[in-house]
């Protein structure tokens, strides 16, 4: 039967208290994760899809690829999210056209 027990050692500490921990978050990552303790897996979820979204200006795509899900996996949250009222941020637009363009309504 195979055994789950690891006879490693633990990695040694860094020689400097400031920058990490025996876990290896520093100070100021783990007084953030103290802030997430008694909360849902869903909230967090939530809360850092939504955070990612407004980092990225709304763009899904890029937010999907920082947060390392599908585009699709993304767009069916977002639609989760906004039937429980939450205000998900738009996408701007991509390129606006140029005054010129605007003053005179001329198209591509």
């Amino acid at each position: 039967m195979p055994s789950y027990r690891t006879d490693r050692h633990p990695p040694e500490r860094p020689s400097s208290i400031e920058t990490a921990t025996p876990y290896g978050l520093s100070s100021i990552e783990q007084a953030c994760v103290r802030q997430l303790i008694g909360r849902s897996l869903a909230h967090i979820e939530r809360e850092v899809i939504l955070q990612t979204l407004r980092f990225h200006r709304g763009n899904r795509t890029r937010a999907a690829d920082l947060l390392g899900i599908s585009i699709r996996s993304l767009r069916n949250k977002i639609r989760d999210y906004r039937s429980a009222g939450e205000d998900v941020p738009a996408p701007e637009a991509a390129c606006p056209a140029p005054a010129a363009e605007r003053k005179f309504g001329l198209r591509h």
